[in-house]
């Protein structure tokens, strides 16, 4: 173990002996859960569970980065494709209106290079994980397996006892703080959270993602139980969306701790790409199970972004065995998309609707008039879609 009264190196982790114990612990809760929720019917996420959309985007690196800003897929100037998934945390799905975490993972296509995962070091995926909140609620896994023992565990009444110790008031205080109103997933800021390397061991960096002031946001529907997804698919029917995506760097290894992650960290944030969402339809059937079926791992990765801390290290462990087991479970095929030169959905041009009208040749009006007519939303979209006469 590492002498705690010694500052803190860049980059370093600080291991416990007790995380691997956790660890095991933490799936067998986690299986033992969602087997009870989910028998005899379609296994879904631990958490993450009520998807939004997962649409298609490219992310495109920022030209002409400084040398020591060129670390792995920001090497060189590129556009990738991607895989963008919005969803809320709650592990039981509920109406869109109540707080929540809301959450975006970003799978981005055609990466070379060895990731780190041994089953799947020759995927060519890498994979963002954030979140609607910069900081997480509890400060390690050992704090965090008290409250996941609690809500994961059968009886009910071992979630309400939790809550009841006042020992427990200031996690569960930071655990509320992270759940925010959402009218819309594109007009919401997220934060990885957790650190990651940035190129050698000695530099960590957190991830930032913005969404662009010029979006064109659609807020049509704050009622229905999905109305983030109808929202999202109102804006990308006909607008783009974008996200500047940044970094932050471990300036200080103190005050900007790796294994707690519920210190925010205090250094500026470095534009290195943009995330670019076109128009598109993305809620048929076959895309919305494609997905709910699509797996996200921060370890995905390749080394020069290897995830860092004690939650990351973590998130090893349960994701790749939560990921098996619910594939296996509902008798899926655990895989990773592949590119293709089409993937993304062609651009839409806009079709001028006219209408021909004939030029009088014998009594031409001299005088004109405004003629309103009052008709519904419906009948007034079909005649401006159409060449048919209004009645």
């Amino acid at each position: 173990m590492s002498n705690q009264s010694q500052p803190k190196l860049p980059g370093h982790e600080y291991i416990t002996a007790d995380e691997d114990a956790i660890g095991s612990q933490m799936v067998n809760e986690l299986e033992a859960q969602v087997s009870r929720m989910y028998k005899d019917k379609k296994m879904l996420r631990q958490i993450h569970t009520k998807m939004h959309g997962c649409v298609k985007a490219e992310f495109i690196i920022e030209p002409e980065l400084p040398h020591h800003l060129k670390v792995g897929i920001f090497n060189e100037t590129k556009h990738y494709h991607a895989w963008v998934r919005f969803s809320n945390a709650n592990t039981q799905p509920q109406h869109d209106k109540k707080k929540d975490v809301r959450g975006v993972a970003i799978k981005l296509m055609n990466i070379p290079g060895e990731k780190i995962l041994n089953d799947e070091h020759l995927q060519k995926t890498q994979d963002f994980l954030l979140m609607s909140s910069e900081t997480f609620f509890s400060r390690n896994v050992k704090e965090f397996s008290k409250l996941l023992k609690a809500a994961t565990a059968k009886n009910k009444l071992k979630l309400l006892l939790y809550a009841l110790n006042p020992l427990h008031l200031p996690i569960l205080k930071r655990f509320g703080k992270t759940k925010v109103p959402c009218s819309n997933p594109l007009n919401i800021p997220y934060w990885s959270t957790q650190p990651y390397q940035f190129g050698n061991t000695s530099t960590a960096v957190k991830y930032f993602l913005k969404p662009s002031a010029e979006n064109k946001i659609v807020i049509e529907n704050t009622t229905d139980y999905d109305y983030l997804r109808i929202n999202l698919a109102q804006t990308l029917n006909d607008h783009a969306a974008r996200f500047d995506f940044y970094i932050q760097f471990q300036t200080d290894a103190d005050t900007m701790p790796i294994e707690d992650p519920t210190v925010p960290w205090a250094s500026q944030y470095i534009k290195l790409a943009t995330l670019r969402i076109p128009p598109q339809a993305f809620d048929s059937k076959k895309q919305m199970e494609f997905g709910d079926n699509l797996s996200f791992n921060s370890w995905h990765s390749l080394p020069e972004h290897r995830p860092l801390g004690n939650f990351n290290r973590i998130r090893k462990r349960v994701y790749e065995t939560k990921a098996k087991f619910r594939h296996d479970t509902n008798n899926l095929h655990l895989h990773e998309p592949l590119d293709s030169d089409d993937f993304l959905p062609p651009v839409k041009h806009p079709v001028p609707v006219t209408i021909d009208i004939p030029v009088p040749t014998e009594n031409v009006l001299k005088n004109t008039a405004e003629v309103i007519v009052n008709c519904d939303k419906e009948t007034a979209f079909q005649f401006i879609s159409s060449s048919d006469e209004l009645t």
